[in-house]
């Protein structure tokens, strides 16, 4: 998925010194249904939308004004929150990247930066502080997702440079491997009863996504011929989930999110590629897609 090629971020207090305000720009591309929108902060090459809360007045994310955030060495992440339409970027201290991931529905923020010596490190933002989070011998962490217990999942890698889910409950980490010989796993998402996503890679290098729910561990892997990857990002209270898939180890993309037993594929219209993000209790589903001309924006869709 889609490991991030740079691996790098709330009661939300609108006073911040730490944050600028900025006006995103909005444009529907609607049909009878589902309403997709998309989002764009000002100035950037690219927009990427990750989470928002049950009431969809908070959406995280992070942007770059100088490239595309992937670009190698040269593309500068920005982790902002953007609370009643108006974004607010977030800047932990010492950072010089930071990626925003995860917010629950006590507008607490998470997400991962990188620090001047290049380190990367999880992060919590609450109440108008900055949280560093790194489990035990972590040489980089990514936090994914936060429930409104505050319980935060993420992944992070060991001194081999191995990836391992973690669990990170009021300061205590669990960590967890994907069963089966998995050589790879990241947790994604945690909603409100507990239950988790993530994505794992087999032993053939495989990428699949999973659900744990309680200890039962279970493979998503999107239906049908010449499925080469499929990446489960998160789910709701309601069991739905959302992430991606494609032919190609390499791409492009397409959205889908998952009720029960059926999948359906989301593509923003008339859009290159399409990765499905985060997904709140309400159903909206919010992401990021590639234009014809290769310019990647943000946008929800509500189905």
């Amino acid at each position: 998925m889609l490991k991030p090629s740079i691996t790098l971020f709330s009661v939300v207090c609108l006073s911040l010194l730490l944050m600028t305000a900025l006006t995103p720009t909005f444009s529907q591309a609607q049909s009878a249904a589902p309403t997709f929108t998309t989002i764009d902060i000002p100035g950037a090459m690219e927009t990427d939308v990750n989470d928002l809360n049950t009431a969809g007045n908070v959406l995280v994310g992070y942007d770059c004004t100088n490239d595309l955030c992937d670009a190698p060495h040269v593309g500068i992440a920005q982790a902002w929150a953007m609370i009643n339409g108006t974004v607010k970027m977030l800047k932990p201290p010492g950072s010089i990247q930071s990626r925003a991931y995860g917010v629950n529905d006590s507008n607490q923020v998470v997400g991962w930066y990188i620090d001047s010596s290049n380190v990367t490190h999880g992060f919590m933002f609450s109440k108008g502080k900055f949280t560093t989070i790194d489990p035990p011998g972590a040489t980089l962490t990514n936090a994914w997702s936060i429930n409104k217990a505050g319980v935060i999942v993420g992944a992070f890698t060991d001194s081999s440079g191995v990836f391992h889910g973690f669990i990170d409950n009021a300061g205590t980490f669990t960590t967890f491997n994907a069963p089966n010989g998995a050589i790879l796993t990241e947790f994604t998402g945690i909603n409100n009863k507990n239950q988790m996503t993530g994505i794992y890679d087999d032993s053939a290098a495989t990428e699949h996504g999973f659900t744990l729910v309680g200890k039962t561990f279970t493979d998503v892997t999107f239906p049908g011929v010449g499925v080469a990857v499929t990446a489960t990002d998160r789910l709701n209270d309601s069991g739905e989930i959302v992430g991606l898939w494609g032919t190609s180890n390499s791409g492009p993309f397409q959205g889908y999110s998952r009720k029960g037993t059926k999948y359906t594929t989301i593509n923003f219209p008339a859009s290159t590629e399409t990765r499905c993000r985060g997904l709140n209790n309400a159903g909206e589903i919010v992401g990021r897609y590639t234009d014809t001309a290769g310019a990647i924006h943000g946008f929800t869709v509500v189905p």
